[in-house]
């Protein structure tokens, strides 16, 4: 993220924390048509993801005291709570697994680069999972890729939670590195 980028959204964040209430509508102009566009590939339906899109803005206002800097940007935590609002809107309405999207499918990603500059500077995902040990690449497929939760992961693998947990920290781990991000 460039420099003034970050900087913004430090402001954004520290404006959020402190209960100020106009920062809402900057939030929702810079980051409601990602959102959105991130809903729809995963619910595929234009009214449920406006109706998720208007419950993500008022999770992140009623939650702002739970977003910290640590865990990751303020867009990132919020596309996780439109993602998981998201999936729990296709898990009540009985969907199948195999109707929510994998993760090149959400984001749109085109392993087709015109600039060879891009390719320099995209990260192909995927790959990097694929470094992982297979049973660490397996559990990171289900947890972040298809939207299984590590009590449903453990339940249908019929494996220790602990172990899931334990797998899923090792492989963050690794990739943490791997990206050279420091815990």
């Amino acid at each position: 993220m460039p420099q003034d980028m970050e900087s913004l959204s430090r402001d954004y964040a520290a404006s959020l924390k402190r209960g100020d209430a106009s920062v809402m509508s900057v939030l929702y102009d810079e980051y409601s048509a990602a959102l959105y566009g991130v809903v729809l590939r995963i619910v595929r339906s234009a009214s449920h993801a406006e109706d998720i899109l208007q419950e993500t803005f008022v999770r992140v206002w009623t939650n702002r005291e739970s977003y910290t800097t640590e865990r990751g940007t303020l867009f990132t935590w919020m596309l996780n709570i439109a993602r998981n609002l998201a999936i729990d809107t296709l898990r009540k309405a009985s969907f199948t697994r195999e109707e929510i999207q994998t993760a090149e499918e959400i984001v749109g990603i085109d392993s087709r680069v015109s600039d060879p500059r891009e390719a320099a500077e995209s990260v192909d995902l995927k790959s990097l999972v694929g470094t992982l040990p297979p049973e660490q690449q397996e559990i990171i497929d289900l947890v972040y890729f298809k939207g299984y939760s590590q009590s449903e992961i453990a339940e249908e693998y019929d494996i220790p939670l602990g172990t899931v947990k334990s797998r899923v920290r090792l492989a963050m781990n690794t990739l943490r590195t791997i990206y050279g991000v420091s815990l």
